[in-house]
């Protein structure tokens, strides 16, 4: 019987997704499984490095027998990578549902930080095109004098809806998110920059805020 693994880009099993188990058990939309044996799994915060609770998204822990014991030939990325109680820091943002499921959300170093608060870009853009007048988008940070970085959106139109503006998308973000994590600007392009693989070419987008600004 085939089986289903997570796995970051460290590289170890991480993860076993019940779904395919001898025994199937029902899975959930967008979960990697639960731990695997002879593993253990923390969510922490990433600037205090705090234990979360469940439900709340923070950076990926592992720590086992499986897991590397850092980098050949390189201390410095190993001491980064790995603290002393032998944690590996993933880089990967996620949390642990009441079933033990793991789900991620979006890698670290993409987490947009509007002053003491951290914002999922991931998050944003799987609510946005549930916006009947968007058929892609992309969340980066923008860099804000009183904020240090705010999301702003970068929006294809549906077709057929040229006449939609950043007001609109903006409010309707606006009534589902808390505050820190409103979409500061809206940027209507003809395509989302990616990837081969289909993933998101994030540093593209920067690229263009660094330039004078569209609209």
């Amino acid at each position: 019987m085939q089986q289903g693994y997570g796995m970051t880009e460290a590289g170890p099993v991480l993860t076993m997704c019940l779904t395919f188990a001898k025994e199937a058990i029902d899975g959930k939309p967008g979960a990697c499984g639960t731990v695997v044996r002879n593993a253990e799994l923390k969510i922490v915060d990433p600037e205090t490095e705090k234990s979360l609770p469940r439900n709340q998204p923070g950076e990926i822990c592992i720590r086992g027998h499986q897991i590397m014991k850092g980098y050949l030939n390189d201390p410095e990325a190993t001491e980064r990578t790995i603290d002393k109680e032998g944690w590996l820091h993933t880089g990967d943002i996620g949390y642990i549902d009441d079933d033990d499921e793991l789900f991620i959300v979006d890698r670290l170093k993409e987490l947009i930080k509007y002053k003491g608060f951290q914002v999922a870009p991931a998050e944003l853009e799987a609510l946005l095109p549930s916006h009947p007048k968007i058929s892609d988008v992309a969340v980066v940070p923008m860099k804000d004098e009183a904020a240090g970085e705010v999301p702003v959106a970068f929006v294809v139109r549906a077709n057929g809806h040229s006449d939609t503006t950043e007001d609109e998308i903006k409010q309707f973000v606006s009534k589902q998110v808390v505050f820190y994590k409103r979409i500061n600007r809206v940027f209507f392009v003809d395509a989302i920059p990616k990837s081969p693989s289909g993933k998101i070419l994030r540093k593209d987008l920067r690229a263009r805020l660094a330039l004078p600004l569209p609209n």
